[in-house]
């Protein structure tokens, strides 16, 4: 079962996340070290803590991003002066339809690169039969 779940990675501090993500690389390096020697009685156990550790950084990056805040950061990033993500958000929805019209346009000459050469296969054969 795991030993960390987000709710208590969110209740612990950025500096205590990053020595927690720090003690598992250590952790993994033993345990790898240990399954090497047939002594790893559970090789999930490695598994496990490389998901404790994904875990920890989305959590980091969330918070940094200001998607969500970590215990003790109950200041809002307005306040701090760091910029918020939904701005961005915005951004990037206002350029999606420009995007979705442009990406259509190399799909059809990549249909057109697909047909050339079957054609030329075609006119092959029929020619040496």
């Amino acid at each position: 079962m795991r030993e960390l779940n987000a709710e208590k990675i969110r209740d612990m501090t950025e500096e205590e996340i990053e020595t927690r993500i720090r003690e598992l690389h250590e952790e993994i390096f033993n345990l790898r070290f240990r399954n090497a020697m047939r002594q790893l009685q559970n090789p999930v156990l490695i598994r496990e803590r490389k998901r404790d550790i994904a875990r920890m950084r989305t959590i980091l990056v969330e918070h940094r991003t200001g998607v969500r805040a970590l215990a003790g950061h109950g200041v809002s990033h307005e306040a701090s002066g760091a910029p918020k993500a939904a701005p961005a958000k915005a951004a990037a929805a206002k350029a999606a339809p420009a995007k979705a019209a442009a990406a259509k346009q190399p799909k059809a000459k990549a249909a057109e690169r697909t047909r050339a050469p079957r054609e030329a296969k075609k006119a092959a054969r029929g020619s040496t039969k």
